[in-house]
Order: C-alpha cells, then sequence, then structure tokens
C-alpha cells in the first residue's frame, strides 16, 4: 500500500469532529515513522479521536495535548465515560496511543498512568482465583497466568470504576481481543482466549453475564500439526549424555535431572519440585502429587533412572534438612533448585554437547517419541506424557518416520 493510501485509509477511522486536520497528519506520519503496522495505527488513531473529541469539550484553556490532560483523561473521564459510540474505551490502547501522542508533542513518556486496581476489580479477581482453584483445580502458575490477563482486561473495561457487568458485550470482548492479538504472539493471544473464556465462565457461574457464550469468542489460528515436534535422534541423545562431567556433584545431579525429564517425560517444575517421599524405591514407582492439573499421578522408574538418581543421591547430595531431591551445591546450599537451574543444567550439556537445541521441552518430545517407536499406543504415551487430552499425544505420531514410511504413497507421476 502507497504512503498516500495508508493515510487515507487511517483518515477514514475519524469523524469529521476530530481536531484540525494538521496534528492528526502529525500523528499519522509520527506511527508511520515509527514503524506501527496499519492495525495498529488504526487503534491508535481512534484512540486519539476519543480523546481530543473530550478535550475539545474542556475549558479553553485546557486545548491542549499535554501530561496533565492525559492523565484526567484516562483516570477521570474514561472509566465513567458515557460518550456516545462509535467511541474507544479499551485502556490499554488508549495508553498506549497518548503516549505516542504525547511524544510527538515532545513530552516525556508517563510512567504512572497504569493506576492501582480498584478494590473492587482486586476482590473479583480474588474470587476467580479460588474459582480456578478450588472448581476447576487448576496449579498456581496457571491461575496465576490467567489472573494476569483478566487483571489488564477489566482494568482496560473499568478502571477505578464499579464493576457493570452490562458493558460487557460480545462485540467489545471480540473488539478487544482484537486489539490485543496484534501485540501478542500467537501462544499468548491463545492464552488470553483461554483466560477470558474461563472468567466468562467463572460469571455464568456466579450468575451473571449467562447470555454471553465463551465459544463466541474469537481464537488465533494455530496448526499444531503443521511443524515435527523437536526430538533427539539416538544419537544425538547419545551425545546428550556425554555432555554431563558425572565425576563431579553437580555433573551427578544435573545428569539425574535430565534423565527424569528424558526416561520419565517430566515437566521442568515436576523435576525441580521433586520430593524424597516421591519415590517408592520398593516398588520402583515415582509419585506426583504436584503436576499441572494438580493430578497425583505414579509413574514406572525406569533402571537407568533409577541408577542416576542413586548416584547422585549417595555421592553427590549434600547433606541437608530439605526433602527435595535436587537441591543447590553452592550458595543457597541444600536448599531445593529452581527451575532456573533446571533449565540452564540441560541448556549447558547441549551446548557442550554441540546440539542446537534449548530448553528443557526438547527431552519430554524426545521420550514420546522413543515410546511411540517402541510400540507403545497412544493412549499409553498420553499416559506417561499426563496428557487430558489424547488429541496433544497424536501429534507425536508424525515423528514416527520409520512406521510411515510403509503407509507413504508414492508421488504423482514417479516410476514405479
Amino acid at each position: 500500500m502507497s504512503e498516500s493510501a495508508w493515510k487515507d485509509d487511517c483518515h477514514v477511522r475519524l469523524s469529521s469532529e476530530t481536531i484540525a486536520d494538521p496534528m492528526c497528519e502529525r500523528f499519522l506520519q509520527h506511527l508511520q515513522h515509527r514503524g506501527h503496522t496499519e492495525g495498529t495505527a488504526h487503534a491508535y488513531l481512534a484512540a486519539a479521536e476519543h480523546y481530543w473529541r473530550w478535550l475539545a469539550r474542556q475549558a479553553p484553556v485546557e486545548h491542549q495535548v499535554n501530561a496533565d490532560t492525559v492523565r484526567r483523561f484516562l483516570n477521570e473521564h474514561l472509566p465513567a465515560c458515557d460518550c456516545p459510540p462509535p467511541v474507544y474505551r479499551q485502556r490499554t490502547t488508549m495508553r498506549a496511543a497518548l503516549n505516542q501522542l504525547l511524544g510527538m508533542q515532545g513530552y516525556p513518556r508517563l510512567q504512572q498512568l497504569r493506576v492501582p486496581a480498584s478494590a473492587a476489580i482486586e476482590a473479583a479477581l480474588s474470587s476467580f482465583d479460588s474459582y480456578l482453584r478450588d472448581i476447576q483445580g487448576l496449579a498456581g502458575a496457571t491461575r496465576q497466568s490467567r489472573c494476569h490477563f483478566v487483571r489488564a482486561f477489566l482494568e482496560d473495561l473499568f478502571g477505578s470504576a464499579p464493576l457493570d457487568f452490562a458493558r460487557l458485550t460480545p462485540s467489545f470482548l471480540i473488539d478487544y481481543i482484537t486489539v490485543q492479538a496484534e501485540r501478542l504472539t500467537t501462544g499468548s493471544a491463545g492464552v488470553l482466549v483461554t483466560a477470558l473464556h474461563s472468567y466468562l465462565r467463572f460469571l455464568q457461574f456466579r450468575g451473571i453475564c449467562i447470555g454471553i457464550p465463551g465459544d463466541t469468542l474469537p481464537r488465533p489460528a494455530h496448526w499444531s500439526l503443521v511443524t515435527l515436534p523437536p526430538r533427539l535422534t539416538e544419537a544425538e541423545l547419545s551425545r546428550f549424555w556425554q555432555g554431563f562431567d558425572r565425576s563431579t556433584s553437580i555433573g551427578k545431579r544435573d545428569y539425574a535431572m535430565a534423565r527424569c525429564l528424558a526416561d520419565l517425560a517430566l515437566r521442568c517444575h515436576e523435576v525441580a519440585e521433586l520430593r524424597l517421599e516421591n519415590i517408592d524405591w520398593r516398588h520402583g514407582v515415582l509419585s506426583l502429587p504436584h503436576t499441572k492439573t494438580l493430578r497425583a499421578d505414579r509413574l514406572p522408574l525406569p533402571e537407568l533412572t533409577a541408577q542416576a538418581l542413586i548416584d547422585y543421591l549417595r555421592v553427590g547430595r549434600p547433606v541437608c534438612r530439605s526433602r527435595a531431591v535436587f537441591v543447590y551445591q553452592r550458595a543457597p546450599l541444600g536448599e531445593a533448585v529452581r527451575t532456573t537451574t533446571v533449565h540452564g543444567a540441560i541448556d549447558r550439556a547441549f551446548a557442550r554437547a554441540g546440539l542446537p537445541w534449548r530448553g528443557t521441552h526438547v527431552l519430554r518430545h524426545t521420550a514420546a517419541a522413543r515410546l511411540l517407536q517402541a510400540g507403545c499406543s497412544i493412549k499409553a504415551i498420553a499416559d506417561v506424557m499426563r496428557h487430558r487430552s489424547i488429541d496433544t499425544t497424536a501429534i507425536y505420531t508424525k515423528v514416527d518416520l520409520p512406521h510411515l514410511i510403509p503407509v507413504a504413497l508414492p508421488w504423482p507421476g514417479a516410476q514405479p
């Protein structure tokens, strides 16, 4: 799209009541110079229009863009706004747009535009978190993520005003998700939609907003079967094991953590939170009472994994009172390791082995692929991976290349 066409398209969103064209033209040039997308520019112009229309109704002395009027607009007008439609009200985008407008005018960016959440929002979030914990049984990290997105949503919708859910309409939700998705990755946008869907279910549980079904929310396109899940080949896995110096205490610990990840398909936080009482040595079983969905799972303990754990516990682990399996070898000596320590140990092993991977999830994928190639059923793999849906496990069928080759059809036109 040419520069003139881009500007003309943006001008369509501005009404005749917008302040003088020179200001609008300067703002467009400012946004284009900064490299904002057309969608973001549209939203910022609509936000600026709302501010300019409000500014035109103030006393003549306040007919100017400055930090004081921006604060008044965001903190006083926006929460109680009753401007006739069409009007833009999403607080997050309004704040970002007006910060750009201030920057264009030569003012510094306001660092305190985000006011603390009202007591009503804090109470609503506390009730929502209790619902996620007690009714849905979600783990702390999941609850924290969902409450984060819902907090931003409620602040954008209500600010410091009372919570009037009559303002919550399907069109508002769709517009909100559309704007937020432009600045989020596909994965984060999906988490946002999941959080809002969960909050709608919570409101329905409380007898509020019954007329807004969660399936009205648009979800970002996500084709989980487009790419192969990353995994290590047997040769790469052999090199990976050689990346641990098992003659040292830290090497023994890191190797044992890696065996739990690659042999048992544990998640990173499950390794960090593993406790001594979770291991039943007599029956060769590992219990996971603190999994992602707060379910108590029991997994068979492979021999190589057990040997690595025994070597670490007998020789490498420092004497301490902690019941955590994996603890720090240096200060804070004897305290349970954090997930960052598990990530760091795996990343360093990949680097020493000359492998291009990072993170712990590739080992979880590798465990699933090895189980599949060993002849395990999808249901059995789903049980080991602790997936809620077997559809999640089905993606690993794509990495079973030896079994896929015999059923592959010849390329059209190829010679028999």
